[in-house]
């Protein structure tokens, strides 16, 4: 796929979706409702920046006039893929013009009359977006993930707003009868929430979600997991809970549901070119003439290969991934793809401890490309990882030519015991000594220098020598002790090679790593085979085994893959220790987190580290210290969310002017429930409730499904003419 295609938002978004790369990771709060009271909790970004776009995926031609690319932007939900790609070709304003009318023409559903009732229907739809979707001055609300969805599919029969359930993340529950001809089922639901209370509303998904995405964990006073938090969505609302398993109503097994909604979610996303014919676009530009635009969402098959090995004290998650096709498209003579890759990591118990998402630009030059052109391609990292057993999900999107792949897996990670183990094997192609002033650099599959090439299916060519590397932890002795490796026939189970070596002579330098190597394969027939390295104490006897399956191919293929693979900053790694406190902080080890945190701080000190050491201090009530952690950033940058956090610690602390310092500063430029609620608080524990019942009927105003609040105004509604009267 050579030629250069442009990507639409709906496109990407429906990739994003079956990709489950709607996890959106950004800046912000999580508020806890307790009756009548919020606490804001500052929720930092704790992954690299997984932000996507709400409008489009690319840029509007710079040449367009800012009416031209407003107008863009208004109608991004209903605009098909070619009349954009159409519209933006025009090199005249007279010309987009025209288009513009004939686009609204086209959508008349009473041509006969002088009104456009599709326009004027859909510009209402516009307002109400803006209004009720775009109060928190983060942007017009039309632009929204709300907004998207109600511009495209209009008013929904039923609108169902939480945003005082103290269990629950501010969320909303849409009820829509669905069209036939779109591809929709009969009825389906739409639950839109605030990732930890804080930012935009985003579309909820189902099986990549989950329940436990929408309640509050700190509320739950036990283990949060997929069960748990359908159970507590379910007392407060059966719909609800039923529609966190399925948009389809009825849905009862997990596994269709949750496929019955991804296949619904894309059924809505092309909603667009099912509703009108863009045959007209075609003669407008003598479409045969054009560039391909056929939307594609394939899967690309591949295979992976995860390791659990140590880089000096810490284990690390080793991976790499070979899809089946790597995709590139050309421009000015080079061949590039921009790749999205999209990691994922939960405990047992469904719990979510780590998500991480970046951006890896591919260039390749053609003489590259034609070398390279029938050898894999390999994506390679490492991460940090906790102890413990996990669930690693894994996503690479290639953004460029619209295909993606995925796998997932369990990991189990060593707890730092003294108890001697024999790590997994690693069975490599070649070695290659990395520069001298990168030998202490972190990266995947590198150990002491030396990056071991490998290729993820255990492919090995007798022509060609291989070698095993794998590392022993706490044996406390390990001279007289020898290892043999075995080549065992899978089909037959007799050893058809074997080979004998003290420890001494394939220790690594840092006295962990084992490395055997090389191993000649010329005598072995072609077949599978497993490798299996022992471990001999001083008798002789086999006192630890590890063993892995290879395949030793009969024809002369390429084994080899081409490498692409991050190299990191040495050990202290701030990048690192960050992540794993943001490890630590997902499984409410705070104790831990507080120390990866300052360990980061003392190497470099950031915002980042800092408004999460602050929210960690927060959990660990531990206010006022919090207060003195994130004071200086908000101090320099004056940020709003940080803001948010100082007015919780002080509200915590009960110190309600201090709090309302902030709170009021925040009034200035914003107008959020979650501010105008915890100001009103403020200042009812003031005295002051004159100055707190303007801020709750604004926040009624806003939403007027707020019982507790609606509540709260009534009683000092009555205060107030029961003092009145005693006057």
């Amino acid at each position: 796929m050579f030629s250069l295609k442009k990507i639409l938002w709906a496109d990407q978004k429906i990739l994003e979706l079956v990709l489950g790369s709607q996890l959106l990771l950004f800046e912000g709060f999580v508020i806890l409702n307790r009756g009548d009271q919020e606490y804001f909790m500052k929720k930092q970004n704790l992954v690299v920046g997984f932000i996507f776009s709400l409008v489009l995926i690319l840029p509007a031609q710079d040449n367009l006039s800012p009416m031209h690319e407003e107008w863009l932007e208004l109608v991004t939900p209903i605009i098909t893929k070619i009349e954009r790609e159409v519209f933006e070709q025009l090199s005249t304003n007279a010309d987009r013009n025209k288009f513009i009318r004939t686009f609204w023409k086209r959508r008349d559903t009473k041509p006969d009359t002088d009104a456009n009732e599709f326009y004027e229907e859909y510009m209402e739809r516009v307002r109400f977006a803006d209004r009720y979707f775009g109060f928190t001055a983060i942007g017009k609300g039309s632009l929204s993930e709300r907004g998207y969805f109600y511009l495209l599919l209009g008013p929904p029969l039923e609108r169902h707003i939480y945003a005082t359930q103290s269990e629950l993340w501010p969320l909303e529950l849409w009820f829509y009868k669905g069209e036939a001809k779109l591809g929709l089922p009969p009825y389906f639901y739409l639950i839109f929430y605030q990732d930890r209370g804080i930012g935009r509303y985003r579309l909820y998904s189902p099986g990549q979600d989950g329940p436990e995405k929408l309640v509050v964990p700190s509320m739950v006073g036990r283990v949060l997991n997929r069960d748990s938090a359908h159970r507590m969505v379910k007392e407060i609302s059966g719909e609800l809970a039923g529609a966190s398993l399925s948009y389809i109503p009825g849905d009862v097994d997990r596994e269709i549901s949750s496929f019955s909604s991804v296949n619904l979610i894309s059924s809505i996303y092309l909603a667009a070119e099912k509703k009108i014919s863009d045959s007209y676009v075609r003669d407008f530009l003598n479409y045969k003439d054009y560039v391909e635009t056929d939307y594609s969402h394939n899967f690309v098959e591949s295979h992976s290969k995860i390791k659990i090995l140590k880089n000096g004290d810490q284990f690390y998650v080793h991976w790499t991934l070979e899809p089946s096709v790597m995709n590139f498209a050309q421009d000015q003579g080079k061949y590039y793809a921009s790749l999205r890759i999209i990691i994922m990591v939960e405990d047992l118990e469904g719990r979510r401890i780590l998500e991480k998402e970046e951006e890896i630009p591919l260039s390749i030059t053609p003489e590259n490309y034609l070398k390279y052109d029938k050898r894999l391609f390999a994506i390679q990292d490492l991460l940090p990882i906790l102890p413990g057993r996990f669930k690693l999900f894994f996503f690479m999107q290639n953004k460029t030519t619209k295909d993606f792949t995925s796998f997932q897996t369990e990991i189990s990670v060593p707890a730092d015991n003294k108890d001697p183990q024999l790590g997994s094997l690693l069975i490599y192609l070649a070695r290659e000594r990395l520069p001298e002033a990168q030998q202490n650099n972190l990266k995947a599959f590198t150990f002491n220098g030396l990056h071991y090439v490998i290729n993820s299916q255990n492919h090995l060519l007798p022509s060609r020598e291989c070698g095993i590397y794998l590392q022993a932890y706490n044996f406390p002795d390990k001279k007289g002790m020898s290892l043999v490796v075995e080549f065992i026939s899978v089909d037959t189970g007799i050893v058809s090679y074997n080979l004998t070596k003290t420890i001494d002579e394939v220790l690594t330098p840092d006295g962990m790593g084992i490395d055997i190597y090389p191993l000649s394969l010329a005598s072995l027939k072609p077949g599978y085979y497993g490798i299996e390295v022992s471990i001999l104490d001083k008798n002789e006897e086999k006192v630890f085994t590890k063993r892995e399956n290879v395949i030793l191919l009969s024809e002369s293929v390429s084994v080899v893959p081409l490498v692409y693979s991050k190299l990191h900053d040495a050990s202290p790694n701030i990048e690192f220790l960050f992540l794993l406190a943001s490890q630590y902080y997902l499984s409410q080890e705070y104790e831990n987190a507080q120390n990866y945190l300052e360990q980061t701080l003392n190497i470099r000190d950031s915002s980042r580290p800092r408004i999460l050491l602050g929210q960690t201090l927060y959990a660990r009530k531990k206010f006022a210290d919090s207060i003195a952690v994130i004071l200086p950033v908000f101090q320099k940058t004056q940020d709003s969310e940080t803001g948010k956090l100082l007015a919780a610690n002080y509200a915590s602390l009960k110190n309600w002017a201090s709090a309302l310092v902030y709170l009021e500063k925040l009034m200035e430029t914003a107008t959020e429930l979650s501010v105008l609620n915890l100001a009103a608080e403020c200042y009812i524990n003031l005295n002051q409730p004159e100055k707190a019942l303007p801020l709750l009927q604004k926040s009624l105003e806003l939403e007027p499904n707020q019982p507790s609040i609606k509540e709260l105004e009534e009683r000092i509604k009555k205060i107030a003419l029961s003092f009145q009267g005693s006057l």
